[in-house]
This record gives structure tokens, sequence and C-alpha cells, in this order.
């Protein structure tokens, strides 16, 4: 009995000293603005917006730790990272090829918590052209995308392609309509927006291709690890609990069927 109690005592202290707030610290978390999911304005639709919030109250209260969030040009996000100037994205695509991540000159692979969207890209085409659901059926064409948003694998690694690429995701409808390229690849969460404010009118696309899962990302080090765990935790608790679906349900991306 005596060994139980010890025991006991030993595991409540190493779980104050844990969530103790002496040894909480402020993070920084970088984030893009998804029309209809999350906006810096709060203007329309906030359910990712909403959903970072749950997921951050639950988390700073069981580590005490904090979490300053920032809005700013995906490719910006990812450098900031990469340069260890902020501590997590979210939401960024889960890489499965960790040429994704090195060919752009980054030094090591991120972590992260179980996927809270998916998505993946639409090849869109003028309405009097062919729909085109490969990445191949490019070879020979120009085509453009938007600047930190990801790009197909395949599309990535073809030289047979012309390329272009631009900073805004509405800009990449004008273009094919004003014939400026022949097609134009677009990540699945932007295209609620794009077609409510009608610039996908005729265009058409394909099957979605490139499929991933996006989550929070975390530096790989024992911290990261840590904080990993955390909002893996939360993030389950809350799926178990349905308020994810609750929270989620009318998202720009897709949501896993948990």
């Amino acid at each position: 009995m005596k060994k139980l109690f010890a025991l006991y005592t030993v595991s409540v202290l190493l779980l104050s000293f844990a969530s103790s707030p002496s040894y909480a610290k402020n993070y920084k978390v970088c984030t893009v603005e998804i029309p209809g999911g999350m906006t810096e304005d709060k203007e329309g639709p906030q359910p990712l917006f909403n959903f970072y919030q749950e997921v951050i109250k639950d988390v700073s209260t069981k580590t005490g730790h904090t979490f300053e969030l920032q809005f700013a040009p995906a490719q910006r996000c990812q450098n900031l990272f990469f340069k260890k100037e902020i501590d997590i994205l979210w939401p960024f695509i889960i890489a499965e090829k960790k040429e994704r991540i090195t060919d752009q000159g980054y030094s090591f692979l991120p972590i992260y918590s179980m996927p809270i969207i998916m998505g993946g890209y639409h090849i869109f085409t003028r309405s009097d052209q062919p729909i085109i659901n490969e990445v191949k059926d490019l070879d020979g064409k120009s085509v453009v995308s938007a600047r930190g948003y990801g790009v197909p694998f395949e599309y990535e690694k073809s030289d047979t392609i012309t390329k272009s690429i631009t900073n805004d995701n509405a800009l990449i409808p004008k273009m094919i309509t004003g014939k400026r390229v022949d097609a134009g690849i677009i990540q699945t969460g932007w295209i609620p927006t794009l077609r409510e404010q009608g610039l996908l009118e005729g265009l058409h696309h394909g099957e979605v291709i490139d499929f991933w899962g996006g989550s929070f990302v975390f530096h790989p080090d024992q911290e990261g690890v840590g904080l990993m765990n955390s909002f893996s935790n939360t993030i389950l608790r809350l799926v178990t609990q349905g308020k994810y679906r609750d929270m989620m349900t009318g998202a720009p991306y897709y949501i896993p069927n948990y």
C-alpha cells in the first residue's frame, strides 16, 4: 500500500510539473486566409477558425501554453516555419514524399497531428476544351497555379509543361478564360468561394487528383512531439464527442469521416 501511495504521489507530482504554468510557453502559429473557412477579419462562415479556437482552448488548459495566431500568405508561413521563426503551421498539407519538402531547400521534415481536413486539386480548362483528369494530359500546355498552395507531385516534376505562378487563386480562372494559359490547377478548398464569386463560369474540371490530408504541423524535436501529442489527443476528444463534425460541417475542404 505504501508503494502504491508513493507511486501515486510521484505521478501527481510529474503531472503537476508537466502542466505547471511556470514551464508554459508562448507559441507562434501561422495560418492562411481561407474564404468560407477562416479569415482575419472574421467575415462570413468561420468553421476552421472556430475549430482552431476549440483546440487551442483545450490544449492551453491542459498545458498552460499560450498560442499567438498570425495570418500570412501560404508561402510566407511555410518559409517562417522552416526558418524556425514560428512554431506551428495550420492547416498544412501532409507530405507523403520527402522530396516535396527537401526539393524546396528545407533541411528537415516536419511532424503532423492527426488529419483535420482533406483535399486535392482540380485541373480547370475552358468549357470548349476537353476535360483533363490527369497531369500527363497537360504535356505541351501552359498551366497556372497559385503560389504556396501546392501542386500535384507529378506536375511539380514535369519538364514538358509550361508553368506560371500567381499570388492569388482568384487570378487562375481569369487567366484561363482570358486565354493567357491553357489550364489552371486549383486546390479543392478554394473552389466553393471562386464559384460563389462567379469566377468559374465557362470553365470545367476533371476528377480530384493528388489527394492529401491537412493538419497542425510541428518541428521534429522533443518540444514539437509534445505539442503534436497534445493536439492529436484534443482533436480525438472532439471527434469522439461529435464536436468535430458539428464545427467543421460546411467547411470549404472535405472533412474526414471520423
